[in-house]
């Protein structure tokens, strides 16, 4: 078992300092949010890791009891960064937190977290060894974060790999996971692998792409109603950068079908969240680098064999990093979105956002941090009542980065074209 430590951060509360908190930082401003509609804000929390080093939030997820379990790293002076687990209340007040530091005192860091049916959480992401680099890590804790098991994993290059998305499977009792691993045969390529919830490897597969040393990235996951998984990433192709890709897989994780999207220049398209409708239709988002705009928001359709329904991109006021990041689905079918939106005024901020079933763009609301800077979200979770949390990241101008947790009533989100509610403190151009 890995250093664990329960950890008492700084945490800001709606403005307010918490028992846990000395520290102080700017306000946050939410834009096109109001009592009268869009992305109502309800909570917010900022955590600071109390060492004024970048901290930054990863996944989040809601259990059956309405905690808030987030994830990512906090860093630490002599350690680096070490992987974060924190729990909450529905209105996200602090319950408790754990670090868990690696054996090199090198880079540590939570991805995304899951559940099974007995409550416990789990965590995938990577951690630094010794002469290793980054291996793929798995760490299995009890309800109220103590560090039961965990394992790494380190492929045959003996270099850094990653793990991403981790994701409890009902039916069959096994965690699925996805990440990238680094062979001498083949440089970094797709890796997924099964493990029963005692966190032994049950099955792995890696895919290489089109060329032999490369990289190849599997980051998120969904099922179909088959039993089909879908998996979300990257792989290189000749002539360009990273393209999005979305693999198709039987439960034992033998391949059935692939799709590559390449955006229209030669530089880096990313696939990130996906989820499947309960239907017949597979949705995925990511990033698509469109001439002369950096990075924009990309989101598609498919149906289950992989057969294009329909793609849109979002490009920004300022032509800056637009990108969608984790996605889920509420129970009506609409889609809510987390990740970066770059407005002329406080350069890339976060960005929240709701489509319905045709990929038609409902709703948003950004936030900028304190300093301005780089601010972006990157999970959303829908708890059973219906409220929305979202993880991300707020520049602060003395702490840099911090972690920021918002709960959301999305109940009475306008669909009227953005003809209600109070846009007036918005960039002036909608998606």
């Amino acid at each position: 078992m890995r250093g664990i430590t329960t950890v008492f951060l700084a945490v800001l509360i709606e403005g307010s300092v918490s028992l846990q908190a000395a520290a102080q930082g700017g306000s946050i401003e939410v834009r096109g949010s109001s009592d009268d509609g869009h992305f109502k804000l309800l909570h917010s929390i900022t955590v600071d890791g109390g060492e004024n080093l970048n901290d930054e939030a990863r996944g989040i997820a809601v259990a059956e009891d309405g905690a808030v379990y987030v994830t990512g790293y906090v860093t630490v002076s002599g350690q680096g960064r070490n992987i974060w687990l924190g729990k909450y209340d529905r209105d996200l007040g602090y319950i408790d937190s754990v670090t868990v530091n690696g054996p090199a005192n090198g880079d540590d860091e939570g991805y995304t977290i899951a559940f099974d049916e007995s409550g416990f959480v789990y965590l995938i992401g990577y951690m630094t060894e010794p002469g290793q680099g980054h291996n793929i890590w798995l760490g299995k804790f009890s309800s109220d974060l103590v560090l039961l098991d965990d394992i790494t994993l380190n492929g045959s290059q003996n270099d850094s790999e990653d793990g991403y998305g981790i994701l409890f499977d009902q039916p069959s009792g096994n965690l699925y996971a996805a990440g990238y691993l680094r062979e001498i045969d083949g440089g970094s390529n797709v890796w997924l692998g099964i493990f029963d919830t005692d966190l032994v490897v049950l099955n792995s597969i890696t895919r290489n792409g089109p060329l032999t040393d490369d990289t190849d990235k599997a980051r998120f996951m969904t099922w179909d109603a088959q039993r089909h998984l879908f998996v979300s990433g990257s792989m290189t192709q000749a002539d360009t950068d990273y393209d999005i890709w979305i693999g198709k897989f039987d439960e034992d994780l033998s391949f059935i079908d692939e799709v590559i999207v390449a955006g229209p220049t030669a530089d880096e398209d990313k696939g990130y969240g996906i989820v499947f409708d309960g239907t017949d239709t597979i949705f995925v988002t990511g990033t698509i680098i469109q001439p002369g705009q950096s990075y924009d928001i990309w989101m598609a359709a498919y149906d289950t064999d992989l057969n294009s329904l329909g793609d849109l991109t979002i490009n920004g006021p300022a032509d800056g990093e637009d990108v969608a990041y984790g996605m889920t689905i509420g129970q009506d079918g609409s889609l809510y979105h987390a990740g970066v939106y770059t407005e002329l005024e406080g350069g890339s901020n976060i960005w929240v956002a709701r489509f319905d079933e045709n990929i038609e763009l409902q709703s948003w609301t950004t936030i900028d941090g304190p300093a301005s800077g780089y601010d972006t979200g990157l999970f959303v979770a829908m708890a059973p009542d219906e409220k929305l949390y979202v993880s991300a990241i707020v520049s602060d101008p003395v702490r840099g980065f911090d972690i920021w947790v918002g709960c959301y009533d999305v109940s009475t989100i306008f669909v009227d074209d953005f003809e209600s509610g109070d846009t007036s403190a918005w960039s002036g151009v909608s998606p």
